[in-house]
């Protein structure tokens, strides 16, 4: 069964798009900072001591406590807030704090603690309390296995650099929250306890901690943008659509880049809980009369060595994902604020199956992967999804057929409609039906060292939009027009994180963006030129896979 486990592999072996050991303008900033004069904001906890970066004319406070450390007998429950001021009045936000421990590359380089429950706040020099900035806040990716707010792909002294300069400054606030096993261990136990998919409560909680200091730091809590890729877009859409709400003050806007609730399956607890018992038992505590006090109480070396067996990711837990995304939505009960959504051309190429060389070897992974598609409904997708490497994925590649399988393309195209195409035109014509504005891309620049096999794959967006020069696994090129087009897109990002629209960028010639609830349409992004097109690519296909739901277990 393709279960949301099972994507959130996927999802965390695309890490390997993580960085090259690297420092952060940041911490060689914060090495020197003394000199310089710390900037001071005083919250509900205390008085928050920053870094102050003259490169960039910005004041950054990191690794500020949002939450109780989810340490000893909190491990493995909703964050708790701190409660109580800090330890002599005061707190260095000098520093990243470590990562949430988690499993795969993007962790690679950087310290892990359970005592992780942080945010940064990153603004322009200067900014005063009464400023009443707008803030984007951003929810990393890595498929809820791995990740942290101090990686550097996400430093966003670029974007805010690029929002002076427009005259549209912004506040940019990164969270760090639990993933793989601490995060989203799956359990009866737990369920009992209220405790599952506790990275999503992370992030709501310090979406809360935003509403009641961010003026302090002179952003407007009344303008807040989420915003985030691959898994922290599919967090952003669970906040969305959490607890099916019709509205909220946490945020007035979502951006959400290659992902949504409709991305990944979501597992049966039948299919969690033998994985469950195998950890406890690994861990020590099979036959413990508490399993769950049990755990909470082992190293985390050693809770660690036995939950890492598996993957976790969100399960549908009547509360922050109160039922499966399909039946929410056909509530019409989910928080409607303007949308910037989208996703690559050629996702398939991260999501697809591999070494497909005939229609049945096809039509069994598909089985294999969603075993709750009937078989008519698999035929039904093979059909809307022809044996034609002309029309597959990767797009515009060709008539030929890739090295790792005859029907490869096929299947990327298939799988990348089913894990982010079609959720994004889902999201896209809810949203505009509902009435809110929706600005709908598709990113279509590959990156500079992509190849015909991978295309426009999975996460190259990200380093446009940060604009970040740091040579990584997916750097920013440095081709004709890479700059250009990363100007943009930073600068359309900035404008609807400040205006609610992305077309007050300021950049001459380059084509409005449509509002989809007038013209359903894509703004493509390419570095010779981008272009707006009308949305209807593998339009039947697509139409087919949005109404699959519970035999996709969406």
């Amino acid at each position: 069964m393709r279960t949301s486990t099972s994507l959130a592999g996927a999802l965390a072996g695309l890490a390997s798009l993580s960085t090259l050991a690297c420092a952060s303008p940041i911490t060689l900033a914060a090495r020197n900072n003394d000199a310089a004069g710390s900037p001071s904001v005083s919250i509900k906890n205390g008085t928050v001591e920053g870094v102050s970066l003259p490169t960039f004319s910005q004041e950054a406070f990191l690794g500020i406590p949002f939450a109780q450390p989810p340490v000893g007998d909190l491990r493995l429950r909703r964050p708790h807030s701190l409660e109580k001021g800090f330890e002599d009045g005061s707190f260095s936000a000098k520093k990243y704090s470590p990562f949430c421990p988690g499993i795969g590359a993007d962790d690679y380089g950087y310290e892990l603690s359970e005592d992780c429950l942080t945010v940064n706040v990153l603004r322009p020099a200067g900014t005063s309390a009464d400023d009443k900035l707008p803030v984007g806040f951003w929810i990393y990716g890595g498929g809820f296995e791995m990740g942290g707010n101090a990686d550097i792909r996400y430093n966003g002294s670029y974007a805010v650099q690029r929002s002076v300069e427009m005259d549209k400054p912004i506040i940019y606030v990164q969270v760090n929250y639990r993933v793989s096993s601490l995060g989203f261990l799956s359990s009866n136990e737990l369920r009992a306890e209220g405790n599952l998919n506790l990275g999503l409560y992370d992030q709501r909680l310090a979406l809360h901690w935003v509403k009641e200091n961010i003026a302090a730091f002179g952003g407007d809590p009344d303008k807040v943008t989420i915003w985030g890729e691959s898994a922290g877009a599919m967090s952003v859409s669970h906040q969305l659509l959490g607890w099916g709400l019709d509205s909220t003050d946490l945020f007035r806007g979502a951006i959400l880049e290659s992902g949504s609730s409709f991305t990944s399956s979501f597992a049966d607890p039948e299919i969690l809980q033998p994985r469950f018992d195998e950890v406890a038992k690994n861990a020590g505590c099979g036959d413990a009369d508490d399993v769950l006090k049990c755990l909470r109480g082992v190293s985390l070396d050693t809770f660690n060595s036995s939950a890492a067996a598996y993957s976790w990711s969100p399960v549908v837990d009547g509360g922050i994902i109160p039922a499966f995304p399909s039946d929410i939505v056909k509530n019409g009960s989910f928080v409607k604020v303007p949308l910037l959504i989208g996703a690559n051309t050629d996702e398939g190429t991260a999501f697809g199956s591999r070494g497909i060389n005939t229609t049945e070897q096809l039509a069994a992974d598909l089985a294999t992967r969603y075993s709750s598609m009937q078989n008519s409904s698999v035929d039904k997708v093979l059909e809307l999804y022809p044996n034609d490497p002309l029309v597959g994925c990767p797009y515009g590649s060709g008539d030929a057929v890739l090295p790792s399988g005859l029907q490869d393309k096929r299947s990327f195209s298939i799988y990348g409609d089913l894990t982010m195409h079609a959720g994004r035109r889902r999201l896209a014509e809810l949203y505009s039906a509902a009435g809110a504005p929706v600005y709908s891309y598709r990113f279509d620049q590959p990156a500079e060292n992509a190849t015909i096999e991978t295309g426009t794959t999975h996460f190259v967006e990200v380093a446009y939009v940060f604009g970040v020069p740091y040579k990584t696994a997916n750097t920013l090129g440095t081709r004709p027009g890479d700059a250009e087009l990363s100007h943009l897109v930073m600068s359309q990002w900035i404008s609807f994180i400040h205006d609610g629209t992305p077309n007050n960028h300021g950049i001459a010639d380059a084509p409005e963006w449509p509002d989809y609830r007038t013209s359903p349409s894509n703004y493509v992004y390419r570095r010779h030129g981008s272009v707006v097109e009308t949305d209807d690519y593998r339009k039947e296909g697509i139409a087919y896979i949005n109404q699959l739901d519970w035999e996709i277990r969406v």
